[in-house]
C-alpha cells in the first residue's frame, strides 16, 4: 500500500490475498502498531550492508514526515518505540486506505498471485480469477509468519529464493527447564549458545511458556537461531542477575544467614523461578544453606541453561527469515538484476530485523525505494 501511494502517477492495482488489505498490520504491536523506532540503524537487521543505503535515505525523519503527510499523528514511549497517537493499528491502516482511495488505486482482494510470468511487454500474474497484465511489477507479498501466505512459489523461475523460516518467534526448549514456570516473566541477559559458544546476546524481557521461552529478548535471539547452521547443540543461557559469577557469589554470600534455600531466594526471584533455580543447583527448598550451596545457587542464577529443540510454529512468528536472495536484487533500486521491471520489497526479501518496529520500518523504506524506481 505504501508503494502504491508513493508511486508516480500511473495505472496501479494492488493484489491482495485476503478479503481486505492490511489484516496483518492490525496484529502488530499487540494491536498498537509499533511502526517506528528512534534507534533506526542498519545494525538492527540481518544484512546491514544491504539495508544501509536504503535507510540512510528513507530515515526516521523521512518516515515520520511520510506518515504525518497522510494525517497520522505519532507518539514515542520511553524506550524510543513509535506508535500512532491513538495506540491503535487501525489508525495506521485507515490513513493508508484513505490515501489509496484518494489516488483511485484499485485493491483487488481475495486474489492471491499463483504464478508470475515474464512476457515481451511486461508480466502476467496468474490468479484463480484470471490473468492480470502489467508493465512493471512489485512483489511485496510478505511471508507465512503469523497467518500470512508463503507466495515465493509465484516468482519461481524469475529469481532465486531461500525458504522461509520462522523468526521473531518463541523457542521450544526441554520441558524440564520450564516446568511450573508458565507465565513467569523476568528481565535478564539472554544468550544463544551454539555448541557452547555465544552466537547472540540480548538484554530484555523473557517470558516462560509451557513449551519453552518467549518475550522480546528471546524473539530477537530467534533470528540468529533461524539462520544458524552446522552446530550440534543449541542452548539459551539466562543470566537472571545480570552480573558476573564473582558479583553473584558476593551478593549471595552477604545474604547468607542460616536460611533454607527457599527462604534465601525469597525477595530475589519469583517463587516458581526460585524453585527452578534451587532444583537446577541440585538442592532442595528446605536445605539449610552453607557457603558451598550458595556457590551452586550463584552459578545457576547467572547461567540458567535450557536446551533449544526448535523454533515454535510459524503461526506464532512475527516475521520469517528467508525470501528472495539479496544477490538477485540491486540494493539501490530493489529491481531484479536478472529481470527488468521486476521489483521486491519488505519481508519478501531475505531481510528481517529485531523487535521494536524495525520490520515495519524496513517495509516502508523498501516500499518507498521501489516506488521511486518504478
Amino acid at each position: 500500500m505504501i508503494a502504491a501511494i508513493a508511486a508516480k502517477d500511473r495505472d496501479i492495482a494492488v493484489l491482495e490475498a485476503y478479503p481486505r488489505a492490511g489484516k496483518k498490520l492490525l496484529a502488530t504491536g499487540n494491536g498498537r502498531c509499533n511502526l517506528l523506532n528512534k534507534a533506526f540503524g542498519a545494525e538492527y537487521y540481518n544484512r546491514p550492508d544491504f539495508v544501509a543505503p536504503i535507510i540512510e535515505k528513507y530515515n526516521l525523519a523521512y518516515l515520520e514526515a511520510f506518515y504525518k503527510s497522510l494525517g497520522l499523528l505519532l507518539r514515542y514511549d520511553g524506550e524510543g518505540r513509535g506508535y500512532p497517537l491513538s495506540e491503535s493499528a487501525a489508525s495506521v491502516l485507515d490513513v493508508l486506505r484513505a490515501a489509496i482511495a484518494k489516488k483511485k488505486i484499485e485493491i483487488i482482494c481475495d486474489t492471491p498471485a499463483e504464478k508470475i510470468e515474464k512476457t515481451a511487454k511486461g508480466f502476467t500474474v496468474k490468479t484463480e480469477k484470471g490473468n492480470i497484465f502489467c508493465e512493471k511489477l512489485l512483489f511485496a507479498a510478505g511471508s507465512d509468519a503469523g497467518f500470512g501466505f508463503d507466495s515465493l512459489s509465484a516468482v519461481s523461475g524469475l529469481t532465486e529464493t531461500t525458504a522461509f523460516t520462522p523468526s521473531l518467534v518463541p523457542l521450544c526448549t526441554d520441558l524440564a527447564a520450564v516446568k511450573g514456570l508458565n507465565g513467569v516473566r523476568v528481565k535478564c541477559k539472554a544468550s544463544l549458545l551454539l555448541d557452547g559458544k555465544t552466537a547472540a546476546e540480548e538484554d530484555g524481557e523473557v517470558l516462560f511458556k509451557s513449551f519453552g521461552l518467549s518475550g522480546i529478548a528471546v524473539f530477537n535471539l530467534s533470528g540468529a537461531y533461524a539462520r544458524a547452521r552446522g552446530y550440534a547443540k543449541a542452548e539459551i543461557s539466562l543470566n537472571l542477575l545480570g552480573c558476573t559469577l564473582t558479583c553473584a557469589e558476593r551478593l549471595f554470600t552477604d545474604r547468607l544467614n542460616g536460611q533454607t534455600a527457599a527462604e534465601f531466594l525469597t525477595g530475589i526471584f519469583h517463587k516458581m523461578l526460585a524453585a527452578a533455580v534451587i532444583n537446577n543447583a541440585g538442592l532442595k527448598p528446605d536445605d539449610v544453606l552453607d557457603l558451598s550451596a550458595v556457590k551452586k545457587l550463584s552459578a545457576v542464577a547467572i547461567d540458567y541453561r535450557l536446551t533449544v529443540l526448535k523454533a515454535a510454529d510459524k503461526s506464532l512468528a512475527q516475521v520469517s527469515a528467508g525470501g528472495v536472495k539479496l544477490s538477485e536484487v540491486n540494493k539501490n533500486t530493489l529491481e531484479s538484476v536478472k529481470v527488468k521491471n521486476l521489483y521486491f520489497a519488505g519481508e519478501a526479501l531475505d531481510i528481517d530485523g529485531l523487535c521494536g518496529g524495525y520490520n515495519l520500518m524496513w517495509a516502508a523504506a523498501s516500499a518507498l525505494t521501489a516506488a521511486e524506481s518504478i
